[in-house]
């Protein structure tokens, strides 16, 4: 008889111990700090889609720091004059030439002492700017004024082209249309030096005076606070086109109602006693209806 085949006895498992605690918790901490980085790189990528789709979405799309196709260079004074020479060159007259020259204005007043050999101009400087709303509506006493720091305040003053005897009035007649053109103007400016002269809060426009003396000279003034919204969004939103000339009538002039008229001002200045400055008081010239 064929001998028996005992099959060889099988080898017993090995046996693996069960990790430790310490081993446990081990593991566990890494497989949470790879499930944490995990997660950080999902939500950053997320957020640059989303950032992304964002920028390709809007209407401005990545053209929304480009405020305007101009922007002054250099110091505050090189800024500012800068300003003033682009302005005034995108407004003319139905001749051409420019509606005024605008140059940057020093606040201060002109004060007349009387000396030895007779009177004798001194330059005052403006301290302060306070004006006066308008009061007929009844919302605002004869008291209240709000203020304006003048080292935060850039003044501009327009020039026409006249005789020397009309003291930088424009030749003609004084129109309702030009007045308006040279408010847009005093806009245009207040909004370049508010959006890139640093540390300035109001900007003051001195406008031409009229030739024939018919009314008092005016100014535009505009605080930051007055055009926030415009200063938010493109210039070519608010103002276009970019160069006008007297007798168009541009879309935008309704805005241009809206942003100066409130913040037209005939002016005085009274000197301050002892500390040898001025206030340039700002007085409402447009009365409601």
């Amino acid at each position: 008889m064929a001998e028996d085949v005992v099959p060889a006895p099988r080898a017993a498992p090995a046996v693996v111990p069960a990790p430790g605690r310490s081993e446990r918790a081990r593991d566990s901490g890494y497989h949470f700090r790879f499930t944490l980085v995990y997660a950080l790189l999902a939500a950053v990528a997320a957020a640059s889609i989303a950032a992304l789709v964002v920028v390709v979405t809007r209407p401005d799309g990545a053209k929304a720091e480009n405020w305007s196709r101009f922007k002054p260079s250099g110091s505050a004074a090189a800024q500012t004059r800068q300003i003033a020479t682009q302005v005034s060159g995108e407004y003319k007259l139905p001749d051409g030439n420019k509606l005024a020259t605008v140059v940057p204005s020093p606040l201060q007043t002109t004060r007349f002492l009387q000396g030895d050999s007779g009177p004798v101009s001194v330059e005052v400087p403006i301290s302060t700017l306070a004006a006066q709303p308008d009061i007929s509506t009844g919302k605002h006493e004869e008291g209240d004024f709000k203020l304006y720091d003048a080292s935060t305040t850039v003044a501009y003053q327009m020039c026409g082209f006249g005789s020397t005897a009309q003291n930088c009035a424009i030749s003609g007649p004084a129109t309702n249309a030009r007045g308006q053109l040279l408010r847009r103007e005093a806009l245009e400016l207040s909004l370049y030096t508010l959006k890139y002269v640093p540390g300035t809060n109001a900007v003051l426009t001195y406008l031409p005076p009229r030739a024939d003396q018919a009314a008092p000279p005016t100014s535009v003034l505009v605080a930051r606070s007055d055009v926030k919204k415009l200063l938010d969004r493109p210039l070519s939103r608010t103002l276009t086109p970019e160069s006008i000339s007297l007798g168009d009538t541009p879309a935008d002039f309704t805005a241009v109602d809206k942003a100066t008229l409130p913040h037209l001002f005939t002016y005085d200045y009274q000197t301050l006693p002892g500390d040898g400055t001025a206030i340039l008081v700002l007085t409402a010239a447009i009365k409601a209806q």
